[in-house]
Order: structure tokens, then sequence, then C-alpha cells
């Protein structure tokens, strides 16, 4: 029996589990054949664990100072993905990041567009669909969750068939 779970599901679940957390219910952790539902790479500084804020779910945590995606979070991510066969990972920063680049909104999008280019591996995933990649921001003063959308690069379009303007040598004057 395959026991994959897709990207979509293991996000549905995370967003289930910060809602048990936001109404105070009893954690009920969820993890597929033992394996971490997803990995979370959050910020250093203070702010409740993601197991706590994702109410209980089994989540592989990485914490590093402004969600820097160096070495050490890049192996650990790929040791997640490629080994334990996380079908998620998510880029949680929070609003009230004492670091000079923060971990806020643009933060979290720099972040996951450096994971893709830091690690082939992750890249190799998520352009499969076998790995999602979310970015949520931690509202410390109400204790919620938002979402990020993430910046997606639309491709140049290359136009067929442009002419060139002359050059000198080919305006003739009358």
């Amino acid at each position: 029996m395959d026991m994959t779970v897709s990207p979509s599901f293991a996000l549905a679940r995370l967003r289930a589990g910060h809602h048990r957390y936001r109404v105070g219910a009893a954690p009920t952790p969820y993890a597929p054949a033992g394996a971490p539902l997803a990995a979370v790479l959050s910020c250093a500084d203070p702010l409740p664990e993601a197991t706590v804020v994702f109410g209980g779910a089994d989540v592989f945590a990485v914490r590093a100072a402004g969600l820097s995606a160096g070495p050490a979070v890049l192996g650990s991510l790929d040791y997640a993905v490629g080994h334990l066969g996380v079908p998620l990972v998510v880029v949680l920063g929070h609003t009230t990041c004492s670091l000079p680049h923060g971990s806020g909104h643009e933060r979290i999008r720099a972040t996951l567009a450096a994971l893709r280019r830091g690690s082939p591996l992750l890249d190799q995933a998520t352009r499969s669909g076998r790995c999602g990649l979310h970015g949520m921001l931690w509202h410390d003063a109400d204790r919620t969750l938002g979402e990020i959308r993430p910046v997606v690069a639309v491709p140049a379009v290359r136009r067929t068939g442009r002419r060139r303007p002359p050059n000198r040598a080919e305006v003739r004057t009358t």
C-alpha cells in the first residue's frame, strides 16, 4: 500500500493543526508511516515551535537566523526531502524578527527562491510535484499564521521575426 502524501494534503493537515492550536484543542499528531508530515524552516528568534504552531503535527524542524539558506540548512532540507520523503517544505517567518533583514514577507520569498537555487534535489522534487514549497508568516501580535504567495518569475517571451533597427550604413540620405 502506497503511503505517499501529496504536498497539498500535507499543507491541509498543517492548516488543520494550526486551527486546533488557535482554538485550544488537543494536539493530534499525524505522521504517515512514521515519517514527518513536512519540513519547516523557521527563524531562530523565539516563536512557538513548529510542532506547537501546527497543532502537534510531526514536522522536521530546522531553525536558522533570518531564514538564511546556508549549507547546513540546505543539507538538512535535502535529507528531509530525499531520505525521509517529506512532501512539503514550509518557510516560516515572523513579524517581529529582530535581525537586520528580518524574516517577513520578502525574506520568506527570497528564501523560497534560494532553496530552489541552492538545492538541485529540492528543485527537482518541486518540479516533479513530489514536494511542495510554501511560505507562511507568524503574526506575533495575534498568534496566527498568514500564507505567503510566492512570486513566480514569468519566463521571458522570445519574439521571432523581430526586426532590428538599421545601422547608420543602411540609412540612406536623400
